[in-house]
């Protein structure tokens, strides 16, 4: 039998390859709803498992999905983009209300209004913000931890943002902190940030670098912040 997918032969129930199944099924709405579950469940490939091995143990999913061992893994992107979704779902059936006041009728503190502006903005443009959030924090760990490329520590760095946005909607359902201001987000970020890039040999060095990482971030975070209050004022 000839592998549909990689053109391997093979005489099993998967291809040795790339683990194509060999039976075909006939595309239904029943398969596509099993597959889309299947995707979402299995502990062993896709969300979950990305979930599951971020927790126990982030370096492995990150060097394995560089080195190309990607056979399991959800594609961080992709996982990033889930997790946003998720939290933005969350937001959503809990009915947080959007702030409606215009910036006109703000007090005439120029400041205050860069500020709402601001976070107004980020409010009602969180996906967005929060996917591109992985370019600053890939530029922090880049300078920090010079051992990836750029486009590699983007990659890592959707699998730590898409992580602490997982552990952001657990505390937000319990205290209903917005996920940009939420600190066990940062937390979860410093933690998976040390656990990435730690060494044996290294371990103090490793924190404090890793804390580095997180304030230049977060000071990125801000100016980007403040950037676009100036301009929407």
């Amino acid at each position: 039998m000839t592998c549909i997918s990689c053109k391997t032969e093979f005489n099993t129930k998967f291809c040795p390859n790339c683990g194509e199944k060999s039976e075909i099924k006939k595309i239904t709405l029943k398969t596509i709803f099993e597959d889309a579950i299947s995707s979402i469940t299995n502990m062993d490939k896709g969300f979950l498992y990305n979930l599951k091995t971020l927790f126990l143990n982030p370096k492995k999913i990150s060097t394995d999905y560089i080195l190309g061992k990607r056979k399991e893994i959800l594609n961080p992107i992709s996982f990033l983009i889930l997790s946003v979704s998720i939290y933005l779902i969350v937001e959503d059936l809990l009915h947080i209300p959007k702030e409606n006041t215009e910036i006109h009728n703000l007090p005439e503190l120029y400041i205050g209004k860069i500020a709402y502006a601001m976070g107004k903005y980020i409010h009602v443009y969180l996906k967005y913000f929060w996917i591109l959030s992985i370019i600053p924090l890939s530029i922090s760990t880049q300078l920090i931890f010079r051992k990836y490329n750029f486009i590699e520590h983007l990659a890592i760095n959707s699998f730590i943002i898409a992580q602490a946005t997982i552990i952001g909607i657990v505390t937000f359902l319990i205290l209903r902190i917005d996920l940009p201001i939420n600190p066990f987000v940062y937390l979860s970020i410093l933690w998976l940030v040390y656990q990435v890039f730690m060494t044996k040999k290294d371990k103090i060095e490793t924190f404090f670098m890793s804390f580095a990482v997180l304030v230049i971030y977060i000071l990125l975070l801000i100016i980007i912040g403040i950037g676009i209050g100036l301009i929407m004022v």
